[in-house]
Order: structure tokens, then C-alpha cells, then sequence
């Protein structure tokens, strides 16, 4: 997902100006970055409380000081870089806690709600429990939407090493997930059957 050339000059200004200490210029870039960051960190350590620390250390790390240059990179990527590390920090030092997503949606469907939360469950799970540069490389992907050049950029690594985690969790969930799309294609197959 391409940027603006000008939305990075502004998150760049902002960036400087927020280490000079404007709280104004702070708020803004936290209001801009703070949802796809957590939501990063939520899905790499599976813990809401995790996320958050991580997403309140990430900011607090911009506004210290941790040197910011627009020139190489967009903030958004920075902070992915930045979340990136603390995230990897905290696996380093403690257990990771999990916990599911709650979602407060009111059952429409609730044959079809189950079996699509199954599903996601299975999804969720299978993510999980890919090898951690591989679930990083497929959250930054398929999640965040991010290209390889920009996932090489916040793992630190070349376009090439992302291309192959990529490719090697796809097909790690390929085979986690074979039961499932053995079942739906079971269920579609009884169900033309029936009419």
C-alpha cells in the first residue's frame, strides 16, 4: 500500500516536532499510526495487554529521540520497525499469554455465525502457530498490506528472505488448513447434492 510523497514530508515534520515536544503534533501521529500498530503487535503476540504495552513503548520510543529519517522509510514503517522489536523483546523474556478477540456481534445466522467463527478459529490457531518470522511476514502481507520491500525494510532483511518466509508459511498453512477446505468443499458437494 503505496503512501503520498506529502503524507511522509508530514509525518516526518510531525515526527520532529514531536520530539521537540508538541503535544499537538504527537496526538496526530498517534491518531494516524496507533490502530494498525496495535493491531500488529496483537497479532504477532496474541495478548491484547501485550499489544498495548508494546503500542504505548513504540510511541513513547518516538518521542525519546529514537532518530526518525524520512528520507529512508515512512513513519508507518518505522513504527512497524519499532513495534517489531519490542514485540521480539517481550517473546525473548516472557511466556506470551493468549487470548482470543472478542467481538460483540449479534448472532444473525447462527448456524452460519458458528461455523464462520470455527473457521476463524482455525485460521487464527494455524497463523499462530507458524514459526514467528514466518506469522510476521504473512501478518505485514495479508494484514497490514504491506509490500515486501517495506516488510524487508522492518524485518531488516532483503525482499528475497521476505519472499521465502512468505512462501513457506503459505504452504505451512496450506497443509494446516487442508481439513477445512477438504470439509467446506464436502459441505458444498452435499449441499448441491440436496438440490
Amino acid at each position: 500500500m503505496d503512501r503520498l510523497p506529502t503524507d511522509s514530508i508530514a509525518d516526518a515534520d510531525l515526527a520532529r516536532d514531536a520530539r521537540q515536544g508538541s503535544e499537538q503534533a504527537f496526538l496526530t501521529i498517534y491518531q494516524r499510526h496507533r490502530s494498525p500498530v496495535f493491531q500488529f503487535a496483537w497479532r504477532l503476540t496474541g495478548s491484547k495487554a501485550a499489544a498495548e504495552d508494546v503500542t504505548q513503548e513504540c510511541f513513547l520510543a518516538l518521542v525519546r529521540g529514537v532518530a526518525f529519517d524520512g528520507g529512508r522509510a515512512t513513519l508507518r514503517t518505522y513504527l512497524f520497525g519499532i513495534a517489531r522489536n519490542l514485540v521480539l523483546r517481550r517473546l525473548r523474556i516472557s511466556e506470551r499469554e493468549a487470548e482470543e478477540a472478542a467481538e460483540a456481534v449479534a448472532p444473525i445466522d447462527v448456524l452460519g455465525d458458528l461455523l464462520a467463527a470455527e473457521r476463524s478459529e482455525l485460521v487464527t490457531r494455524a497463523v499462530a502457530e507458524l514459526p514467528l518470522l514466518q506469522r510476521e511476514a504473512i501478518i505485514l502481507f495479508t494484514f497490514e498490506e504491506f509490500s515486501l520491500e517495506e516488510i524487508a525494510a522492518i524485518a531488516g532483511v532483503d525482499a528475497g528472505a521476505v519472499k521465502s518466509r512468505l512462501h513457506r508459511a503459505r504452504e505451512s498453512l496450506r497443509a494446516a488448513l487442508r481439513p477445512l477446505l477438504l470439509d467446506t468443499k464436502t459441505i458444498r458437494d452435499a449441499e448441491r447434492k440436496c438440490l
